[in-house]
């Protein structure tokens, strides 16, 4: 489920070695350079958010109660500096103050 479909939390996954819950977003389109994405992506944080922030996340996942919170974007390319200067405000002024963690990487990443 791509970054597009706004309203739907595209995974979900304890990762028991750090004791995090990661919820994951997919985003297979191409970036492009004039922001297109910017919107969907907006959405889909507000839908992370949201989820993680209103109780829904432990209503689904009980065992999940007081577990630290990371938000991951999987992407087939590199966010562009737009993208990216969006991804730092939402980790800034949106994500750290309720003490969620975010990244992103790349799904394929090619040969190491």
């Amino acid at each position: 489920m791509p970054v597009q479909d706004t309203n739907v939390i595209d995974l979900v996954v304890h990762n028991p070695k750090t004791d995090v819950v990661i919820l994951c977003m997919v985003e297979v389109r191409d970036w492009g350079d004039a922001g297109a994405l910017l919107p969907d992506l907006q959405a889909k944080f507000g839908t992370y958010l949201t989820y993680s922030l209103d109780g829904q996340l432990v209503s689904d996942y009980p065992s999940m109660v007081g577990k630290s919170i990371r938000f991951e974007l999987k992407t087939e390319s590199q966010p562009t500096q737009r993208e990216q200067q969006f991804l730092d405000i939402v980790t800034r002024q949106y994500l750290e103050p309720e003490g969620i963690s975010f990244g992103w990487k790349l799904l394929n990443p090619g040969p190491a």
